[in-house]
């Protein structure tokens, strides 16, 4: 009976709201997180977007991997940042497009499950199949988006989106394994 009791205390008083899910599920924090998505013009971000995604993606580039991915077009969501980016490849090269045209894929979620998935602190599939990221549209071409991202060398990605993502990735990480499984998204 004691073992049971502490158990529920030490339950009771865990924070619910460590976990990233329903924090960004309270509206004044989605609001928040979602500023600079919303207020830097996607003007401002395609040329920031296009030079990371080259980098980050230099030797499958340079190697044919995203081939598949020529004059397609992707759209990424993560609707928390309020960010909505339509790309594809053209000449060995990522560039974005007019976020106005329609896309071939979509894919979409929040940004703790994208952090999880860039750093390979959760399993790709397990986030498909929950449902937390999200494929619409032309599933062939968006399970070889969802693979590759899956393989890439993490050495490819620049410093500081490389030690961002890994911050981002532990902290969420964190999060969900101190919550019981009951409260975990």
């Amino acid at each position: 009976m004691l073992a049971y009791t502490e158990r529920l205390t030490v339950e009771a008083t865990r924070p619910i709201a460590m976990n990233p899910g329903l924090v960004f599920s309270i509206p004044i924090v989605k609001r928040l997180v979602g500023t600079p998505g919303r207020l830097i013009p996607y003007a401002a971000q395609r040329p920031l977007l296009a030079a990371v995604l080259n980098r980050a993606f230099r030797e499958p580039l340079k190697h044919g991997e995203l081939d598949f991915l020529e004059g397609a077009s992707i759209r990424i969501r993560v609707h928390d940042l309020c960010v909505d980016w339509l790309l594809t490849i053209e000449d060995g090269h990522f560039r974005p497009l007019d976020r106005r045209c329609p896309e071939d894929v979509c894919i979409s979620g929040e940004s703790p499950d994208f952090a999880l998935l860039a750093t390979r602190r959760a399993d790709p599939d397990t986030l498909f199949f929950q449902r937390r990221i999200r494929i619409e549209g032309d599933t062939e071409l968006g399970l070889g988006v969802k693979n590759t991202m899956d393989s890439m060398d993490w050495d490819d990605l620049p410093a500081p989106l490389r030690t961002l993502l890994q911050v981002l990735g532990r902290l969420f990480e964190h999060f969900e394994d101190s919550l019981p499984a009951r409260f975990r998204v």
